[in-house]
């Protein structure tokens, strides 16, 4: 996997899989570009895939610094820019979506169409105290408890029944390749600072909004808000899978937001399946 230094402070880890319609797939808070192994293979097939580990994660720089989602979504660009790549297709997850967002308001030329999964237009007052409870446990209890507490809250009891041996399997590496605390703390605080509201009106790109109706860190009632502002607003909402629903419900998830790619690539109109 290739870095590339696309910042003066440092370097970001990516890579390119497949050919055709150029797909950024972007990751949530955790960064990484592993989260999405549940896509690659199917994504890859359709797609010139690109994937990346945010800065302050994974292999890219872990910078000490002050972040903000408009600095992250410009590293996207940026890497676009490396690529040789004018527009692409950005479907982002979490903090992944409102990188989306920042591209689409701030480098509306860049995006040809967003999916914006699990994502929020405004960071309340639920919002607020979930990162609270998160910041402070991650500073009081450590990394391991914050990892262990983050597997509760991003997946779906059901799920987790069957997934133990896997969860209990991965746990230790991602707590061994967890960012310094202090980094991960910055980029909690840029998240906490991202509240876009109305400015997503001014969206114009062909855009999808998903979730699962069961997700505990960003709720359905997220979506919806982001659904009524956004022009032309399309929405898929799967009736189950968690936070984490493109690992829990992978095949669901990755034929409809397939499904949206190619009727915005097509130019023709998108009908939820």
């Amino acid at each position: 996997m290739p870095l590339v230094k696309i910042h003066q402070d440092g370097e970001i880890n990516y890579e390119v899989k497949g050919d055709g319609e150029p797909v950024f797939l972007v990751t949530g808070l955790g960064g990484v570009m592993q989260w999405w192994n549940p896509q690659i293979e199917t994504f890859s097939a359709k797609y010139k895939l690109v994937l990346h580990d945010h800065r302050g994660t994974g292999k890219s720089s872990k910078n000490r610094m002050t972040y903000t989602v408009p600095l992250l979504a410009d590293d996207l660009v940026a890497l676009m820019d490396h690529l040789g790549i004018d527009k692409a297709h950005i479907v982002g997850h979490s903090t992944g979506a409102a990188m989306a967002q920042a591209v689409a308001l701030n480098h509306p030329s860049r995006i040809k169409s967003a999916v914006l999964a699990g994502g929020w237009a405004v960071a309340d007052q639920f919002f607020q105290r979930s990162f609270e409870i998160r910041r402070a446990l991650l500073r009081n209890c450590g990394v391991e408890a914050y990892v262990k507490a983050n597997t509760i809250g991003v997946f779906p009891p059901w799920w987790l029944e069957k997934a133990w041996p896997t969860v209990l399997a991965n746990e230790p590496v991602t707590v061994a390749n967890f960012p310094p605390p202090e980094v991960m703390l910055a980029r909690m605080d840029a998240i906490c600072n991202w509240s876009p509201g109305e400015r997503l009106a001014d969206i114009t790109c062909p855009t999808l909004v998903t979730c699962a109706r069961d997700d505990m860190v960003t709720p359905l009632y997220y979506s919806e808000a982001m659904a009524r502002i956004i022009p032309g607003c399309k929405t898929h909402y799967f009736q189950g899978g968690g936070h984490g629903n493109t690992l829990t419900i992978a095949a669901d998830f990755n034929r409809v937001v397939t499904s949206f790619i190619d009727s915005a690539v097509a130019g023709r109109p998108w009908a939820s399946t």
